[in-house]
């Protein structure tokens, strides 16, 4: 029983430290991604930089596809973010060919292709290369299934062809995406596909498109989105600027202006001031340098910090691994002097423990010699003559076998063969010990033996 409950709660230890572990990954994650969408400090991207590529470094060598198929969304929105077009356009093709290797798709990584996709068709969009933009968006719509998606692309297609001047065709775009927001009940594709379709309307002279317009604006205010609402302000008063309407033109615009300042979000503070200017509004002139100056200034800090924390990270890195490297070395050569200094203390055991038996074997064998040809002969010796005597006595006779045939025994347990011992010799001895009054033994052939064979 208290097997099992220590079981149980060592499980459950684990179970906690493994949760505790996962939810501190998940909350640095999410803490990174709101750096990206919304740098306070000139830093910030820089540290969620090097934050994604770490976790793209650990899922290569995990072998994490969806993990790394995510830190590259981040990275490619990061140099997005920083104006470096061509980095974020390289991550997000790296993307795509991630997700052809992910071999059971889900609803999450058809959702990373289309997203990656559509930031494909902007980049190109903001680089001006429409017809490439266009044939990303074509390719996403070939395998978009989810509605919601089908008409954010179809919108975009249709932004893309209205900065072709391209009209009719941005105008029918706008309509198949205006339906099918419609069909899904989705009120803030409702609202942008209605606001985009109707200013197309209104430089087409078509009728309703101030309505149209209003309506996708009453749709905004209910979803309180500041970025939307400026979309809505700014068609507005172009629309009302057309129609050369100056009191709706300066509502919209002073509405748009107002929202900005609230928001204090300078991109949409430069727009809103950018779009005053445009309808002939001058008192807002100087404000819009300023704030043009600082967003270059904001910019060029950001991307001077950027590039001075990726220089001093890799420096500090480039220190650690250097540091890590010098205590490997340090670390194998005390290991090797360990291993070294077990070794010497087993060979000199080793070899003391050999001398030991030798020294032991020297002894025995030298005393078992002793007896062989001191106590063993003798006592053979012995043996031999009293049997040669009427008079011995027969019991003393058989207590000295006894005796000379253990000491034998002691001398063959305890000695080797000594190969280079005078055979010939030996064995005419042990013959003539042999010989009585009664007895005479003659050996033949001795001296013809070669011995040494």
């Amino acid at each position: 029983m208290k097997l099992t409950v220590t079981s149980f709660l060592f499980l459950l230890f684990t179970y906690l430290i493994t949760n505790s572990l996962y939810a501190q990954s998940t909350d640095s994650t999410q803490y990174y991604v709101r750096l990206i969408k919304n740098p306070r400090q000139s830093n910030d991207l820089a540290r969620a930089f090097k934050y994604f590529s770490k976790e793209k470094e650990t899922s290569v060598k995990t072998k994490s596809l969806i993990h790394e198929i995510y830190a590259n969304q981040n990275l490619a929105e990061i140099h997005k973010k920083l104006g470096h077009l061509y980095e974020s356009e390289q991550f997000n093709i790296e993307t795509l060919r991630l997700l052809e290797l992910v071999e059971n798709k889900t609803a999450w990584t058809d959702n990373c292709y289309l997203k990656t996709i559509n930031e494909l068709g902007i980049l190109y969009r903001e680089k001006k290369d429409y017809l490439t933009a266009l044939s990303f968006y074509n390719e996403a719509l070939k395998t978009a299934t989810l509605p919601k998606n089908i008409s954010t692309l179809l919108n975009n297609k249709g932004r893309t062809y209205e900065s072709l001047q391209q009209l009719d065709n941005a105008k029918e775009f706008y309509e198949k995406a205006y339906k099918i927001a419609i069909e899904v009940n989705d009120s803030s594709k409702i609202a942008r596909s209605l606001s985009n379709l109707s200013y197309v309307k209104s430089k087409l002279k078509i009728p309703g498109a101030e309505e149209g317009l209003i309506e996708a604006l009453k749709l905004r205010l209910k979803g309180k989105s500041s970025n939307a609402l400026g979309s809505s302000y700014s068609h507005l008063t172009k629309f009302y600027l057309s129609k050369k309407d100056t009191t709706n033109m300066t509502k919209y615009s002073d509405l748009f202006l107002h929202m900005a300042h609230k928001n204090g979000v300078a991109r949409q503070l430069e727009s809103a001031l950018r779009l005053k200017i445009q309808i002939g509004d001058s008192n807002n002139a100087k404000e819009y340098l300023r704030l043009s100056d600082s967003l270059l200034t904001i910019n060029k800090t950001q991307l001077n910090n950027f590039n001075y924390y990726m220089y001093q990270y890799d420096k500090k890195e480039k220190d650690l691994q250097e540091s890590i490297l010098v205590n490997e070395r340090l670390i194998y050569l005390l290991l090797f002097i360990a291993l070294g200094a077990v070794s010497i203390y087993f060979i000199l055991k080793y070899k003391h423990r050999k001398e030991k038996l030798q020294e032991i074997y020297n002894t025995e064998t030298r005393i078992s010699r002793k007896i062989h040809d001191e106590v063993a002969n003798d006592v053979y010796h012995v043996m031999t003559q009293l049997q040669g005597s009427p008079d011995a006595n027969k019991t003393l006779l058989d207590n000295l076998e006894d005796i000379y045939k253990r000491t034998r025994d002691i001398s063959r347990e305890n000695s080797s063969i000594d190969l280079h011992m005078n055979f010939k010799d030996l064995i005419s001895d042990l013959l003539l010990s042999y010989k009585t009054e009664r007895i005479n033994v003659i050996s033949m052939g001795i001296q013809q033996m070669k011995w040494e064979h």
